[in-house]
């Protein structure tokens, strides 16, 4: 029974991770470790998500004025439409050495964030764009031992992990409004009408994951726990460039200092009828441990004092869970449908309520050695509200939003030899 499973099981662990793009923090799907489990000796696995997030923030409304005190930004804007699209890659190489060894070298994009919250508007103080880009590398291996009760796997694994922060906001967009350059003084330079505050910020850093697993072959039946552990980004440093305020501005050094928390996560599958599969999952990250993030080192570009400023998520664990069923049609085809929840990260502040989705897939086994995937998935992201986070005074901002609607498509190929 196996064998007919196996089509199935693979497809399933691709609509888990469509399911997992959508996960709150910044989690993208985490680290993928599924394809150590396939059969086959050698694979080679490459896949892309694209996620479509439409999220609609209404009634933002400020409480002071930022940007000189000119009052030429709105202090309150009707609603602004978040340009949150995202694609995330992973490519994967899995070996077998011997019939206890399997190792597999992977390399993914599994956190990061990003939105688009354009210019002169109530907001733009707070963001104008914000992106979080990461790249890890990995190797996590599995030792396999059978018993008379089954099958049991020890895994470990390594992580690099590279990551790229990035935020602009209005800081001078009191000028924006006039709609040219400003001169205050023929000994200064012209303003920037824009008005843009840059933020660049970037670490590495190493984790590790450790988990086992049970299996069942005869009956499809797998069960894992891993825990992931945390990435340590106590070193972030770039710069804060508020040359956009003519001559008045500067290019600063900066630092800060947060996680990728640790995380712990239970899958299983398993036959329950003729070609067909049960599968699920449940994951917990500690996302609660980033709340108010300081940057250290801005000034004011007009006085040089220090200014305080922060990255406010003041965010909670996260948990993410998704139940499905795949089914084999033919030796080529199979398909599946899975249902996700992921419970929203953000507190007081933020977008990050609970999500709620549905995802689908077909596997097209084209011959012996190659494998083709297609999968979406469709939700929806629940309404809220934000408030001001007591940290940074530019995240003085309040704002609504209703239900809205999160599209995914997920493609994938492997080949196996």
């Amino acid at each position: 029974m196996g064998s007919i499973f196996k089509s199935a099981g693979i497809l399933a662990a691709s609509a888990l991770f469509a399911t997992a793009a959508q996960a709150g923090g910044f989690d993208r799907g985490g680290v993928k470790i599924d394809q150590l489990f396939d059969s086959q000796r050698y694979t080679m696995d490459s896949e892309v998500s694209i996620v479509l997030p439409q999220r609609t923030i209404k009634n933002v409304t400020r409480s002071a004025n930022l940007g000189g005190g000119f009052g030429l930004l709105p202090q309150s804007t009707a609603s602004i439409d978040v340009d949150a699209d995202y694609v995330v890659p992973r490519f994967g190489i899995k070996a077998g050495f011997g019939d206890s060894i399997d190792c597999l070298a992977a390399y993914s994009q599994p956190f990061g964030a990003d939105a688009d919250y354009g210019t002169n508007n109530a907001y733009s103080p707070t963001s104008v764009e914000f992106s979080i880009d990461t790249d890890d590398y990995s190797l996590t291996c599995a030792y396999k031992f059978k018993t008379s009760l089954g099958q049991f796997r020890a895994i470990a694994g390594v992580s690099y992990l590279e990551v790229e922060a990035f935020q602009s906001r209005q800081t001078f967009g009191d000028f924006a409004a006039l709609g040219e350059s400003v001169v205050i003084s023929p000994l200064i330079p012209a303003i920037n009408p824009q008005g843009l505050g840059l933020f660049n910020l970037e670490d590495e850093a190493f984790g590790w994951r450790v988990g086992a697993a049970y299996e069942k072959p005869e009956i499809a039946l797998r069960a894992s726990l891993v825990y992931s552990s945390r990435y340590d980004l106590d070193g972030l440093s770039g710069t804060v460039n508020s040359t956009a305020l003519g001559g008045l501005g500067t290019t600063t050094p900066v630092t800060a200092s947060t996680e990728i928390p640790q995380s712990l996560e239970f899958k299983f599958q398993t036959g329950i009828a003729q070609d067909t599969l049960l599968f699920g999952s449940l994951k917990w990250q500690q996302w609660s441990r980033l709340g108010v993030i300081p940057i250290v080192g801005v000034t004011s570009p007009t006085t040089g004092a220090p200014s305080d400023v922060s990255f406010d998520p003041l965010y909670r664990d996260g948990y993410t869970a998704s139940l499905g069923i795949g089914r084999k049609f033919s030796d080529e085809l199979s398909g599946l449908v899975s249902l996700g929840y992921d419970r929203g990260t953000s507190t007081t502040t933020g977008t990050q309520t609970d999500t709620y989705t549905i995802s689908t897939g077909i596997s097209y086994q084209a011959n012996d050695n190659l494998e083709l995937r297609f999968g979406g998935l469709a939700g929806i992201l629940t309404s809220g509200s934000s408030t001001p986070s007591g940290g940074d005074p530019a995240n003085d901002v309040s704002f609504s939003f209703d239900d809205d609607f999160v599209g995914a498509i997920n493609l994938s190929a492997k080949l196996k030899f």
